[in-house]
């Protein structure tokens, strides 16, 4: 693998601390709102507070306006929902090191975690007893956090082309982060057989495992989102 090509054609990925039950209910807030339901936005940022001072910390004047956010729909997702620090920067998760092993896989698109969806497979021995449960949380989760604000899952694409070629793949809560996390310290999953990279798998739930925690440690949710 071209390790040098990869990186001039592929998008950068990254996990960020985020606000994943805020962001449940905002992205159908969101949604409502560019499909024409004015009031619904209106209602949702009257109700929300929280969400409404976090706006106007960012220069919305009249958050319950949704004319008025110039923003595009990713943007407006990451910039509410970013967990933050006290001098308002996003919140780190994990070192340096493993963020940048985790940004850009060698491999396909770039994304560790597709490459993981693509060849985890269920331990039997453990599946066959009373291990499918976990292993179907697992990849539930995966697929979430990779693809649940993708046009595959929800139909459209409006949280794929933000500013500057962002784009926000998925969430988790922190409540499916800490589940998240202890199933894949599970034996429940193994790595197929026919992965073409030798300990590919591996390598990429190590890391990811480093970062889960990072966010567990913190009692955030994580964002997964995408820059070309």
């Amino acid at each position: 693998m071209d390790e040098s090509a990869l990186s001039s054609t592929s998008p950068f990925f990254t996990l960020d601390a985020f606000n994943g039950q805020w962001a449940s209910s905002l992205v159908t807030a969101v949604e409502d709102a560019q499909a024409g339901n004015k009031a619904t936005w209106e209602n949702y940022i009257t109700q929300h507070e929280e969400i409404a001072e976090r706006l106007k910390s960012q220069g919305v004047k009249e958050p319950q306006s949704y004319e008025t956010i110039q923003w595009d729909a990713a943007t407006l997702l990451f910039t509410v929902c970013v967990e933050i620090t006290g001098d308002g920067r996003p919140l780190p998760l994990g070192d340096r090191l493993n963020r940048e092993r985790f940004g850009r896989f060698p491999y396909g698109n770039g994304s560790a975690l597709n490459y993981l969806l693509e060849y985890i497979r269920p331990n039997r021995s453990i599946t066959d007893n009373d291990g499918q449960d976990i292993y179907d949380s697992i990849i539930e989760d995966l697929q979430m956090l990779t693809a649940g604000c993708t046009e595959e899952f929800r139909g459209h694409s409006l949280f794929e082309s933000g500013f500057g070629g962002m784009c926000i793949q998925g969430f988790l809560s922190s409540e499916q982060v800490r589940t998240l996390r202890k199933n894949l310290a599970t034996r429940t999953w193994t790595a197929s057989y026919e992965e073409p990279l030798d300990g590919g798998v591996a390598d990429v739930a190590k890391h990811f495992i480093t970062l889960l925690k990072a966010a567990e440690r913190r009692q955030v949710g994580i964002v997964l989102r995408s820059h070309s």
